[in-house]
This record gives C-alpha cells, sequence and structure tokens, in this order.
C-alpha cells in the first residue's frame, strides 16, 4: 500500500527507514516520507515507533554524515574514524542531536516510543523463522504483535510477508 493513502486511525509502526530517508534526504523517497511525518507532525496520524528504531537510526545518521564528510562508503573506515577523530565524530552525534530534538516535537504531537522488551526478543526468533525475516525486522515485527500494532511504515518490502501486519510503503513520485 502507498503510505501516502494511509488515513486510518489506528496505530502505525515507523520503521527506522522512514526517519532515515526523511533526514539524510539522499533518496528518492526524501518526498514521500516528509510528506506522512508532516501528518505526523499536525496530529493527523497516531504513529509508534520504538527505542530499536531509534537506535538504528542513529546509527544510520552517524555513517550518514560520516560518509559525506569521508567521502567513502566503506563502512569500516567511517567506523574507525567515529572512534578516532573528534571533530568528525562531533559532526556526526550534533546530525544525532538535532534529529533528536526533532523527534523531541514529534513526541508532543503524538509520537510514542515504545520499549523493546526481552519478550519481544525473544518472540522474534519464531517470528524471524517463520516470515523469514533478518533479526530487526523478526524484532519491529514481533513490537508490533506485543502493541497490537497492525499497520507498519517502511520502505521494506518482505515485511509484506507478515500476515498479521498491512505494509504502507513511501513511493517515490
Amino acid at each position: 500500500m502507498n503510505l501516502a493513502d494511509f488515513a486510518g486511525q489506528d496505530d502505525i509502526f515507523v520503521d527506522a527507514n522512514i526517519f532515515t530517508y526523511l533526514a539524510l534526504g539522499t533518496t528518492a523517497y526524501q518526498d514521500a516520507c516528509a510528506d506522512f511525518m508532516s501528518r505526523v507532525e499536525q496530529g493527523q496520524v497516531r504513529a509508534v515507533t520504538s527505542d530499536f528504531v531509534l537506535n538504528e537510526v542513529f546509527y544510520a545518521l552517524l555513517v550518514g554524515k560520516g560518509s559525506e564528510l569521508l567521502q567513502t562508503t566503506r563502512i569500516a573506515v567511517i567506523k574507525q574514524q567515529l572512534t578516532q577523530n573528534a571533530m568528525l565524530a562531533a559532526a556526526c552525534y550534533q546530525v544525532c542531536r538535532d534529529f533528536w530534538g526533532y523527534l523531541t516535537a514529534l513526541q508532543s504531537a503524538g509520537l510514542r516510543v515504545v520499549h523493546v522488551s526481552a519478550h519481544e526478543q525473544e518472540q522474534s526468533l519464531s517470528i524471524g523463522s517463520r516470515y523469514l525475516l533478518l533479526p530487526t525486522d523478526a524484532l519491529h515485527a514481533a513490537t508490533c504483535q506485543r502493541y497490537h500494532i497492525r499497520h507498519c511504515a517502511t520502505a521494506d518490502a518482505h515485511l509484506e510477508r507478515v500476515d498479521f501486519l498491512q505494509i504502507w510503503r513511501p513511493l517515490t513520485a
């Protein structure tokens, strides 16, 4: 389903890639993600994400900004430099702090951040095996199941295999 068409009153889980595409502004999905998040900001959408998703987003922002500043896509180089170059780390973490400010505003508008517990971690093992998902996506599905969330905003097509989730994907213009 097209994310632009989501108009339900139900909660919708927001995957890391939605935040990342918006924050990094480097993909064909940026406009669709910005439109969706604008509806969250205006209280038109009941968005939910998890503390685990936020960790994914911060990692992606660090690597994305590091890639831009170092002019490399080599993850090993970026990670090494983030732990050895204080100026680089400061610049990259500033992007995360800026994003945290945006998240705070989203929470004021109604974004709910749920906690991922050991229970969801355990459930993700069965879900991952059943739906052929990698651990992170299985954990997102387990989190949705735990909090009775039936909708998920994501660009990950493989989550469409999860029969208890309706996937809403950002589409390019």
